[in-house]
């Protein structure tokens, strides 16, 4: 028979056990993502929808080195939100630090008219993703689930911090308390922030603020120096929708000329369709959905439409010519394999380089050097 004192000592000794269970638990839940069944919008084969969310899962889970968990207590009304407020009660529910919310949404009548958008959360930062969009085949939902984890990934790994250096950067803004981002990194908000010290370079400076365009901009900063930036933001009506492209592509709005990308342009709530169009790439449409006060982001990587293909950024002080001919475009029209003579006229300044050319291969003219540089995405 146990005496009192040894069965004081046992509760003891299972209460701090209880309790290091629980830290342990805490402590693995910063390295989970709690992706749940998304909702669906519209008629979709739900078969379709599990297959993609079991790539989509063992695809995060690859792309970002975290156990995922499947949300088996969240709702579907929760699961498909797309708002960070009720993404960041996923988290807490399935005990992780990072969560996604989307939903599946047939929007035409054509087979292929489907699209997923979701966003993801970083509850430990209290961060969230702008709303992602890719195009869904049902028949093949494996290819939207890889590049939907790719996008999770860029997230989780994102900087949450800027290293420290000599170069200053304050930002203000008309209308204030709006966010500011550098390279990705939340800053604060205008009228809060002290001056930023950053090693000098180049970085991506965003403005954020509901109701109001997205500014981005590229900034330099200098070495014991303080640059002063002043945004003035646009008010819009609806939200925006930032669109990106590898290489950069002509971008139509709903069929209308919208500029170049990397571009932000903004759109009243609701479906809309982006279609970027390059020369030498096949074009690719995206449907995305666009709601009030929120940015909706567009990433595509676009197809070579044959199987040879030399493109380069197009720049009217250069011209191009390709065994003697002018190629008015941003790629050589019906380039055969072999040894071929690239001549870059840049005003009186004439370079001229031979290149020899495989069968098949996607490859990107430097017009400053003139090397074939292989396409990578």
């Amino acid at each position: 028979m146990s005496s009192p004192r040894r069965g004081r000592s046992t509760a003891y000794w299972r209460t701090v056990l209880a309790l290091i269970a629980v830290l342990l638990h805490l402590a693995t839940a910063s390295a989970q993502i709690s992706a749940p069944t998304f909702g669906t919008r519209g008629d979709v084969d739900p078969e379709a929808v599990q297959r993609f969310m079991t790539t989509f899962r063992s695809a995060v889970g690859g792309a970002t080195g975290l156990e995922v968990r499947n949300g088996e207590l969240i709702t579907p009304g929760i699961a498909s939100s797309l708002e960070p407020e009720f993404t960041m009660l996923i988290a807490a529910l399935d005990a992780a630090r990072y969560a996604v919310s989307g939903e599946v949404a047939r929007i035409g009548d054509s087979p292929e008219a489907y699209t997923i958008n979701l966003i993801v959360v970083d509850a430990e930062r209290e961060r969230s993703s702008d709303l992602i969009s890719a195009a869904f085949d049902p028949s093949s939902p494996e290819l939207a689930a890889v590049e939907l984890a790719v996008a999770v990934a860029e997230f989780t790994a994102a900087l949450v911090e800027l290293p420290a250096g000599d170069a200053g950067l304050f930002v203000s803004s008309e209308p204030g308390d709006a966010q500011v981002f550098v390279d990705g990194v939340a800053l604060g908000r205008t009228g809060q922030l002290d001056v930023a010290m950053l090693p000098p370079g180049r970085y991506q400076l965003e403005v954020r603020k509901e109701g109001f365009l997205p500014d981005v901009r590229m900034i330099e900063l200098r070495s014991q120096d303080t640059s002063l930036v002043h945004v003035i933001l646009t008010a819009i009506a609806g939200g925006s929708v930032q669109v990106s492209s590898f290489p950069a592509a002509r971008v139509e709005l709903d069929g209308e000329p919208a500029g170049t990308t990397p571009v932000t342009l903004s759109a009243l709530p609701g479906m809309h369709t982006i279609r970027l169009l390059r020369d030498g790439f096949q074009p690719e449409t995206i449907d995305v959905l666009v709601r009030n006060y929120r940015v909706s982001r567009v990433r595509a990587e676009l197809t070579p439409a044959a199987p040879l293909l030399v493109f380069w950024d197009e720049a009217r002080e250069v011209l191009v010519f390709v065994d003697g001919i002018f190629q008015p475009g941003g790629h050589a029209v019906d380039i055969k394999p072999g040894l071929r003579q690239f001549e870059l006229r840049r005003g009186a300044s004439t370079t001229t380089v031979l290149r020899a050319l495989p069968s098949e291969g996607v490859f990107r003219l430097d017009l400053a050097s003139g090397e074939l540089v292989p396409y990578q995405p």
